[in-house]
C-alpha cells in the first residue's frame, strides 16, 4: 500500500510540474506575441489560460489589455478590467508566470474602458484612482487630466448631439471585413475605398499580414447609377502589400494613395491615362516623403498647395502633424512646412481632406477638444488666409473611439466615414451621414457629357478650359472622363466665368455667372443645358480615327463668320417662303399645262436644293450657336415663356399667359400641400453696360423671375414654405455679337425666361 500511495504522490507531482511547466510556456508565449503588439494572436492563448485559473487577476488584465487593442472588440474588455482592478499591486512583474496580481495600471485601463462604454462618471471615477494611486514620476501621470477632460467633454456632447441620420452605404460595398477610408468623386458617382477582403479572384487568398493575419490593403471602386451602387472593382494598381485610400483630386483625375514600403509608408499619385485606367504610381516628390511615416495627402481644389500628414520629428510639434507645401513656378512641389499650432497639437492629427470650396479642411487629432480617440474637427480659412481654430463635429459624428478618414460631399450636406456598430457587416463598414442642420456651402457643380459624334469614346483632345471674364485669368483646365465624357466643375460664388469646351477642332463656348452670395447649386448640362456634342450626331455609324476625317474642311472656325450665315440662312428660308407660295398659286393638277407642269417641278427642286443649302450651312457652324429656343416643356404642371427686349429683365405679370400659369399654379399647391419652381433664363451676347455682362444679365433675369413668381403665389394664398425653388439654370446662349443692333430680333430669341410649376 505504502508503494501505490509513494507512486500515486509522484504521479501527482509530474502532473503538476507539467501543468505548471505548460503554464509558463504559453504565458510566456502570449507575453512575448503582446510585445510584439499582435494582441490578436495572443487573445487566444490568455483566454485558455482564464480557463485554468479563472480568478488569476493577471491574466484577466492581460485579456483587457488585448480586447482595448483589438479593432471592434473592445467593449468585450470591460467585464475583464473591472475584475482585475479588483486586486492591483505597485510591485507588478510583468514577465513572471506566478505572478497573480495585476498592475496599477488596470485602474487606468478601466476608467479607458468606461470611456468607450460611454459610462463616464465611472471613467472620471477611477481616472482620479489612479491619479492618486501614482506619482509625478508615472508615464500616464501628465496624460490623466487630458483623459479627464475628454471624459468630460464626451458626457457633454452625448447630453447634447448634433442632427445627423446616419446610414450603412450597404451591402454592396461593404463586405464582411474592414472596408474603409472612403473617397468620393465631387459629383458622388464614385467611391474608392480600402478593403481587406478576399479579392474575387482569390489571388491573395494565402498572402496575409503576419502582423495580424488579415488580407493586406486593397484598393476598390464602385460607381452609382440612379442611386444604386455597382459591385466593388479592385483596381489594377494594387501589390501585393499594403496600399490604401488617400484622397482624389477635385477633377478626379488624380488619386492619392498610401503605399507601405518595408514600413516607411509614404503617399503616391496615380493619373488616369488615355484609357481611362489609373497609371503607374509616382511618389510625391521634395521632402514630402522622409524615412518617416507619411499616411494623408490632399491639394487644394485649384493644385497649388499640397497637405500631408507625417510623423517626422524635426519642425513637428508631437506625435503625427499636418504639414503643407506650395507648388513653384516648375510644377514642383517647395519644401514642407508645418500647418502651426492651429491645426496641430502635441497628440496625433491624421485623415486630412480639404472640400471643394478651398476654404474649409477636415482632419482627425486626439488633442483639441476630442471625447477620446481620434474626432474629426473642421477649420475654415479666414479672411487673412489663416485657418481659424478647429470645431468638434460633435456627436453622434464622433464617438469616445477612434474616428478617422472623414469626408464630405460638395454640397457639406452629406459625408463619408468608416466606423464599427454593431448592426454592420463586418468590421468595419463604410456609413453615410446626412447633416441635417449644416449649411449649404455656396458653391456650383458644373456637369454634364462632352462628346464628338462619331467617336466611341471622348477624344484625347478633349478638354474643358474655365477662365474669369473679368480679369481673364485661368481658372483651370478640365479633362472629361474618358469611356462617356463625363466631366464635373467647381465654380466658386462671385465669379463671371467663360467657358469653353473643346474636342478635336470643335469648340462651344458659354458665361456663366454665380452670384458672390449663392447657394449649393447644380448645373446639368445633360438637363438643363442640353450635352454638348460637336460632330454630325445623323452620321455615328463609324468611327473617324483623324481629323481630317471629322469634316472640318466644311467648319466655320471663325465664330465672327456664324453671324453671316446665320443672315444667309434668314434669307434662304425667305426664297423658300416665297417659292412655297408660288407653288400654292400653280398646282400640279391634271389642268396644268405642260409648261406649267416643269415649272412646278423645278419650283419644288428649288425648294429642296434650298432646304439642303441651309442644312449644309449647319453644318458649318457646327450646330453652336443653332440650338433650338427652348419652347418645348413636358414635365411641367404649366409653364410661361417671355421673351425681352435688349437689357430688359423684369417679367410681364399682366401676361393673360402669366395669370393662366399662377392659376394652375394655386390649384396645384392646394390639392399636393406644394409648388415646386425651375427657372432657366438666357440672354444673347449683345454687350451690357447696364448689367456689367451677359451672364449677370441672365441671372438677374432668372432671380426677378423666381421672386415674381413666388409673390404671386403668396398673394394667392399659398404659404412660403410650400413654394419650392428646385433649379434655377441660366446661360449665355447664341451668335457672337457683330455691330449689327439692326438685326435685334436675330438676338431676341436668346433672351427670355422659362418658368416651370411642377
Amino acid at each position: 500500500m505504502k508503494k501505490i500511495a509513494l507512486l500515486s504522490v509522484l504521479i501527482s507531482i509530474a502532473t503538476l510540474s507539467f501543468s505548471q511547466d505548460n503554464f509558463r510556456q504559453k504565458f510566456l508565449e502570449a507575453n512575448t506575441l503582446m510585445e510584439e503588439n499582435s494582441y490578436n494572436v495572443a487573445l487566444p492563448i490568455w483566454l485558455k489560460l482564464s480557463i485554468e485559473e479563472p480568478d488569476n487577476f493577471n491574466i484577466n488584465y492581460k485579456i483587457g489589455i488585448c480586447y482595448m487593442n483589438s479593432a471592434n472588440e473592445k467593449a468585450k474588455a470591460l467585464d475583464y478590467l473591472i475584475k482585475a482592478s479588483q486586486n492591483t499591486t505597485s510591485n507588478y512583474d510583468p514577465f513572471s508566470h506566478s505572478e497573480k496580481s495585476a498592475p496599477l495600471e488596470a485602474l487606468f485601463y478601466v476608467a479607458r474602458a468606461y470611456h468607450l462604454n460611454y459610462e463616464f462618471d465611472a471613467a472620471i471615477m477611477n481616472y482620479n484612482t489612479f491619479k492618486d494611486k501614482i506619482t509625478k514620476k508615472h508615464y500616464l501621470f501628465n496624460e490623466i487630466d487630458r483623459y479627464l477632460t475628454q471624459a468630460q467633454f464626451a458626457k457633454q456632447a452625448v447630453a447634447n448631439p448634433v442632427n445627423i441620420l446616419l446610414k450603412n452605404i450597404g451591402s454592396e460595398i461593404n463586405s464582411e471585413y474592414a472596408d474603409y477610408s472612403p473617397v468620393i468623386s465631387i459629383d458622388e458617382s464614385s467611391i474608392y475605398f480600402t478593403s481587406r477582403r478576399l479579392r474575387p479572384d482569390s489571388s491573395n487568398y494565402y498572402i496575409t499580414d503576419d502582423f495580424d493575419g488579415k488580407h493586406f490593403e486593397d484598393i476598390y471602386v464602385s460607381h452609382s447609377y440612379d442611386g444604386v451602387w455597382t459591385a466593388p472593382e479592385l483596381l489594377t494598381i494594387n501589390t501585393d502589400g499594403h496600399l490604401a485610400t488617400v484622397n482624389i483630386s477635385a477633377d478626379g483625375q488624380t488619386l492619392f494613395v498610401y503605399r507601405d514600403d518595408n514600413g516607411d509608408g509614404n503617399i503616391y499619385t496615380t493619373t488616369k491615362n488615355q484609357d481611362d485606367q489609373w497609371g503607374e504610381l509616382v511618389k510625391l516628390g521634395s521632402d514630402i516623403n522622409t524615412e518617416y511615416k507619411e499616411s494623408h495627402a490632399h491639394v487644394t481644389p485649384d493644385g497649388n498647395v499640397l497637405y500631408f500628414i507625417s510623423d517626422r520629428k524635426k519642425g513637428g510639434l508631437g506625435g503625427q502633424d499636418i504639414y503643407f507645401c506650395k507648388k513653384l513656378p516648375t510644377g514642383d512641389w517647395g519644401l514642407a512646412q508645418n500647418a502651426g499650432n492651429i491645426l496641430n497639437t502635441p497628440y496625433d492629427e491624421d485623415g486630412i481632406f480639404l472640400h471643394p470650396d478651398g476654404k474649409t479642411i477636415y482632419f482627425s487629432s486626439k488633442g483639441h477638444s476630442s471625447m477620446g480617440g481620434f474626432d474629426i474637427f473642421y477649420s475654415e480659412l479666414d479672411e487673412t488666409g489663416n485657418w481659424g481654430a478647429p470645431i468638434n463635429m460633435g456627436y453622434p459624428v464622433n464617438s469616445t473611439d477612434d474616428d478617422v478618414f472623414f469626408v464630405t460631399s460638395t454640397d457639406g450636406k452629406r459625408a463619408y466615414y468608416s466606423s464599427f456598430k454593431q448592426d454592420g457587416f463586418g468590421e468595419k463598414d463604410i456609413y453615410v451621414i446626412t447633416l441635417v442642420d449644416a449649411q449649404e456651402k455656396p458653391l456650383t457643380l458644373l456637369t454634364g457629357f462632352l462628346k464628338v459624334a462619331g467617336f466611341d469614346e471622348t477624344p484625347e483632345s478633349a478638354i474643358i478650359t474655365v477662365t474669369d471674364n473679368e480679369t481673364g485669368n485661368l481658372i483651370g483646365r478640365y479633362v472629361p472622363r474618358k469611356k462617356d465624357g463625363k466631366f464635373s466643375i467647381i465654380l466658386n460664388p462671385g465669379g463671371d466665368y467663360h467657358i469653353e469646351y473643346a474636342a478635336e477642332s470643335y469648340t462651344m463656348e458659354e458665361d456663366i455667372y454665380i452670384p458672390p452670395v449663392s447657394a449649393y447649386n447644380e448645373i446639368n448640362r445633360g438637363i438643363d443645358l442640353k450635352d454638348v456634342i460637336f460632330g454630325d450626331v445623323q452620321n455615328t455609324d463609324t468611327k473617324t480615327d483623324t481629323k481630317t476625317d471629322t469634316k472640318t474642311d466644311t467648319k466655320v472656325d471663325n465664330k465672327e463668320d456664324v453671324v453671316a450665315l446665320k443672315n444667309e440662312i434668314k434669307n434662304l428660308k425667305k426664297q423658300i417662303k416665297d417659292l412655297e407660295n408660288e407653288l400654292a398659286k400653280k398646282p400640279a393638277t391634271t389642268n396644268t399645262t405642260g409648261n406649267d407642269s416643269e415649272k412646278v417641278k423645278n419650283l419644288q427642286n428649288e425648294v429642296n436644293a434650298l432646304k439642303n443649302q441651309i442644312a449644309e450651312l449647319k453644318k458649318q457652324g457646327n450646330n453652336n450657336d443653332f440650338t433650338p429656343t427652348p419652347t418645348e416643356v413636358k414635365d411641367a404642371v404649366a409653364h410661361y415663356q417671355e421673351f425681352f427686349n435688349y437689357n430688359v429683365s423684369k417679367v410681364n405679370t399682366s401676361n393673360a399667359k402669366y395669370v393662366e400659369m399662377i392659376n394652375k399654379a394655386v390649384a396645384h399647391a392646394k390639392s399636393n400641400g406644394k409648388v415646386t419652381i425651375d427657372v432657366e433664363s438666357s440672354a444673347s451676347k449683345v454687350p451690357t453696360k447696364t448689367h456689367g455682362s451677359n451672364a449677370k444679365l441672365a441671372y438677374k433675369r432668372a432671380i426677378a423671375a423666381q421672386e415674381v413668381v413666388v409673390n404671386s403665389l403668396v398673394s394667392k394664398g399659398i404659404a412660403r414654405e410650400n413654394i419650392l425653388i428646385n433649379n434655377v439654370t441660366t446661360g449665355v446662349q447664341g451668335p457672337n455679337y457683330n455691330g449689327d443692333f439692326a438685326n435685334k430680333k436675330m438676338y431676341e430669341q436668346y433672351q427670355f425666361v422659362i418658368i416651370k410649376i411642377k
